[in-house]
């Protein structure tokens, strides 16, 4: 099936390389909005600059800039919000990753012959017109609900042939104890944080070289602490909780997350963004307080293999990691939202601790360490396994789902996008008017009119 629309993702520099407007001319209208001619180079230059080594004309690059325009114009339609907010938002975090890409905001700056704030200016109606169309897309689909019988029509129209080849898989859950620090050893941490704030306010240290010196986030540490510009809900909340209430150029005092203790140095704060440097410390660990997080997990252990506690009930009073221990301890892959984690995604230790393990059996305590860098014990019950296969309905219900969803959408999108076209007011230039589109953009109807 056609690709139903093309949404630009922003890529600055191929706009900014066709900026020339002195042969420009409108080829197009749909509804109350207009496409120029060099709308097609800009989003050719765009594609050529994704990778793209085809051949593509002019025509499909215009079906494609016609599907976001009649998306856009039925979202004005139907006054769909997007938020100055929401905008500033999505931009900082597009701008960010080009300016990781070139190396500064100054790179950036040279580049374009103009300041940040011109940057900004000059791409904000741009961002916001492809968030309405985003927004547009998500409301036509917002109200379709697949059904089992969808998915089994769906499976059972693909010819056997034809199934998609699904990799060896595994479902796991777990129970995660990690050591427990001493009130002394907190406490040293949160004196030593509240020093360096005092340190900071008085003038004798600079926040950004005792980031450098002595944070234990590698990520920040080597940027002076700084975090970037970033909106809302990128951190823990906890970061939210105490960047929202700091004025610029205000110290926090010392706060806990799950990765450790923390100051923060607000920078600048802009509506729902906020720059901030921190400063992290993890509290020490002794070889003696791992230990006895393994001996109090081997504990636990015992008591699932003798029957004495069922493994998700144990994991719900006793596994220490908050977000599988409220779903009876299994564990979800962050690439896909599922349960399911194909083999090649396991970390070395997981994958060696659920190799030999039968479906139900329950691993030994074994020693890991954390994406924040928390280090405990872990066993692992092996839910499910799978070995590679053709796609069955027993074994891949869920992605076959998710297939049936996808199909879904896009028979409703083809349905809604031929309907408006025969009620949108519609224009074409006659150099166009022989293009094979995959739409009827060219044909009569209720609402178009063809430049002759």
């Amino acid at each position: 099936m056609k690709k139903i629309l093309f949404i630009v993702s922003l890529l600055i520099a191929s706009q900014a390389l066709y900026s020339q407007k002195v042969l420009d001319e409108i080829i197009a209208v749909v509804g109350s909005e207009i496409i120029l001619a060099s709308d097609v180079q800009i989003q050719k230059n765009q594609i050529k600059s994704q990778g793209y080594k085809g051949d593509i004309s002019d025509c499909e690059v215009l079906e494609e800039i016609l599907f976001e325009k009649i998306m856009l114009n039925q979202a004005k339609v139907d006054s769909v919000e997007v938020t100055d907010d929401m905008v500033e938002s999505e931009l900082e975090k597009r701008l960010n990753v080009f300016i990781r890409q070139i190396g500064s905001e100054k790179a950036l700056e040279e580049y374009y012959g103009k300041s940040m704030g011109e940057i900004r200016e000059e791409f904000f109606d741009v961002l916001k017109d492809q968030i309405l169309v985003q927004r547009m897309q998500g409301e036509i689909n917002s109200r379709l609900n697949v059904t089992p019988e969808d998915v089994s029509n769906f499976y059972q129209s693909i010819p056997s042939d034809s199934l998609p080849f699904v990799n060896a898989s595994v479902e796991m859950a777990q129970i995660v104890k990690y050591p427990e620090t001493t009130v002394e050893e907190r406490e040293r941490v949160r004196t030593k944080l509240r020093t360096f704030k005092q340190n900071v306010e008085s003038g004798d240290e600079e926040f950004e070289t005792l980031a450098a010196l002595y944070s234990d986030d590698p990520g920040s540490a080597s940027k002076g602490g700084n975090l970037g510009m970033k909106p809302r809900g990128t951190w823990v909340p906890e970061f939210d909780a105490v960047a929202f209430k700091l004025k610029d150029g205000e110290i926090s005092a010392p706060f806990e997350t799950d990765y450790g203790f923390h100051i923060m140095q607000m920078i600048e704060r802009r509506g729902e963004m906020y720059d901030a440097n921190h400063i992290l410390l993890i509290p020490d660990i002794t070889a003696e307080q791992l230990t006895k997080s393994k001996v109090e997990l081997d504990s636990i252990r015992t008591l699932i293999l003798n029957d004495s506690i069922g493994f998700p009930l144990a994991a719900s009073k006793f596994s220490d990691h908050e977000r599988s221990r409220n779903q009876n301890g299994m564990i979800v892959n962050q690439k896909s939202g599922s349960t399911i984690f194909e083999m090649h995604q396991l970390d070395p230790t997981l994958f060696l601790a659920i190799d030999t393990l039968e479906i139900n059996q329950v691993s030994k305590s074994f020693f890991f360490q954390s994406e924040g860098q928390d280090k405990g014990y872990r066993i692992v019950k092996l839910i499910n396994r799978t070995k590679p296969h053709r796609a069955s309905m027993q074994e891949d219900y869920q992605m076959l789902q998710n297939m049936a969803s996808e199909n879904l959408k896009g028979e409703n999108m083809d349905s809604w996008m031929r309907d408006k076209i025969n009620q949108t007011y519609i224009k074409i230039v006659e150099s166009y008017q022989t293009c094979s589109f995959g739409y009827p953009w060219l044909e009569e109807n209720e609402g178009a009119d063809n430049i002759k």
